[in-house]
């Protein structure tokens, strides 16, 4: 059964009226000293002149047909229960032979006290209902939100949110832009749509929206006709609330009718921003996860495509080249050509490390966990060491993992390894172990070392104090720890020599 606010509002007026009517009735009919008919008559016909108001009140409020429903049978039930405990009380003093004289009288005043109970019991009852059934809506809102990814995808159902528990038909949202500094319409109500045939583009000019969402605070009109900033004159907006959701932008919930908007659904909107905020953010980190990602990915093309550059069009000239020179050994001996071989095996070597290095700052994408005592076993025997050299692993390298990409992180170590043994010479000693704190590990070697001046420049591309060296070697170690998220330091070993520390975390 649908209840309206005008039916629910004149049942309890009527009731109100009868009531009245007892009451003067009860003044005029009987003859009481003045304070007994004050407290008998005069206090219930006040009560009841409060009943009728309160009929009244309903009818200018825009309770949804549950409330009027739930209100109306809250204080029929009042009426009913008061009236029925003193009805009984008079059928029993009829019964015991002993009814007063004004008997009705004394049932009118407690149905008057029963009714105007109930009716507040009934508020009480239909507010906390409302309150529960927001904090619901809230939540089961809440869940569909962060199902989006999009900023307008969010604010859409925000607005219907609105609409649907507000009472807001004219409902809209705003978001911000940055390099137009103004606030852009993203989502509106069906109505909104039919109502306004473009949404305005809110600027800084002085405008309630505009102010709402620079101060940060929701703010409530009653009716936005007795504010001299609304930004339309002769809007059909009455009552609003114009609702900041953080950096992101401006909701507005209006109603063609003034006064709309109670304490109620003033908490509503701010839990309501405050949760939009957040999902917002939410799809602004994820916008730009998504942005890097694709600039990742093209850079790993670009990447990808400079190898196949550097693999196919100077790898294959230069094998002409070679083969050439093979010929021309044969026809004659002379000291050019060896230096010719040894100009192809300098161009080779750089070749090889610039592809090493194009490939090393590309994105991991496939990890595994890595025993960090095999990943340098397996690159010393890559690396081409002099039978002098030596490599040394300390207690708990065996036990330590790496989460890594197997093949660049075996890279690493073969520069490293390569780098010790052009700087410190054929017997070389390199110790790898793991760092005191166990967040990473070190290479260290017992050569000359690294000047203090000098390690900030060790990982720049072209830097080398070898005369043949591509200055390489140390880049490409620096773009496979970025490429992992690491970090790597340089410092003095114990030995003297250069002690490189790579910290992985844990």
């Amino acid at each position: 059964m649908t209840v309206s606010r005008r039916l629910t509002g004149t049942l309890i007026s009527a009731t109100g009226i009868v009531l009245t009517l007892t009451h003067a009735t009860h003044i005029i009919t009987h003859d009481k000293p003045p304070l007994a008919m004050v407290i008998g008559a005069g206090v219930p016909l006040t009560i009841s002149w409060i009943i009728i108001y309160a009929g009244y009140w309903i009818t200018q409020q825009h309770n949804r047909a549950q409330t009027n429903k739930r209100l109306l049978v809250w204080t029929a039930l009042g009426g009913l229960a008061i009236g029925g405990l003193v009805g009984t009380i008079t059928v029993h003093q009829y019964l015991a032979g002993d009814v007063p004289h004004d008997a009705e009288f004394q049932l009118a005043t407690a149905v008057t006290g029963g009714v105007l109970a109930g009716f507040l019991a009934g508020i009480y009852n239909t507010e906390v209902h409302h309150r529960s059934r927001r904090l619901e809506a809230l939540q089961t809102a809440t869940a569909e939100f962060v199902t989006e990814s999009e900023k307008e995808a969010v604010c859409e159902r925000v607005v219907q949110f609105a609409k649907n528990e507000l009472n807001a038909s004219l409902a809209g949202a705003w978001l911000y832009n940055e390099s137009r500094n103004v606030l852009e319409p993203v989502a509106a109500t069906d109505d909104s749509e039919k109502t306004f045939e473009t949404a305005p583009t809110y600027t800084p000019d002085d405008n309630l929206s505009w102010n709402a969402y620079t101060n940060g605070e929701i703010c409530v009109y009653d009716d936005v006709h007795n504010h001299p900033d609304r930004h339309n004159p002769d809007t059909v907006i009455r009552s609003e609330l114009i609702v900041p959701l953080g950096e992101h932008g401006v909701m507005n919930i209006g109603s063609r009718t003034p006064d709309m908007f109670d304490a109620v659904d003033v908490v509503t909107a701010r839990v309501l921003a405050s949760v939009t905020e957040s999902v917002l953010d939410r799809v602004e980190r994820e916008e730009k996860l998504r942005e890097q990602r694709q600039e990742l990915e093209q850079q790993n093309n670009r990447l990808e495509e400079f190898a196949s550059i550097v693999s196919h069009d100077l790898r294959n000239p230069l094998s002409v080249a070679e083969g050439y020179l093979e010929l021309a050994k044969e026809d004659c001996d002379s000291d050019s050509l060896n230096h010719i071989e040894d100009a192809h095996t300098r161009m080779n070597t750089l070749i090889t490390d610039m592809l090493h290095l194009a490939r090393a700052g590309q994105t991991i994408d496939d990890t595994t966990h890595l025993s960090l005592k095999d990943a340098v076993e397996a690159a010393w025997s890559m690396v081409e060491t002099p039978s002098t050299a030596a490599l040394t692993t300390t207690p708990g390298t065996g036990e330590f993992t790496v989460v890594g990409d197997e093949s660049r992180v075996r890279q690493l170590f073969e520069n490293l390894f390569r780098n010790a043994i052009e700087h410190a010479g054929e017997d070389v000693k390199v110790t790898v172990g793991v760092l005191d704190n166990g967040d990473g590990f070190y290479i260290a070697d017992d050569g000359p070392g690294i000047p203090d001046e000098d390690r900030d420049r060790v990982f720049d591309s072209g830097y080398t104090t070898i005369e043949d060296g591509s200055g390489l070697g140390l880049v490409t170690v620096q773009r496979i720890v970025d490429a992992h998220n690491w970090n790597v330091t340089v410092t003095d070993s114990n030995d003297g020599g250069a002690r490189f520390e790579i910290k992985v975390g844990t």
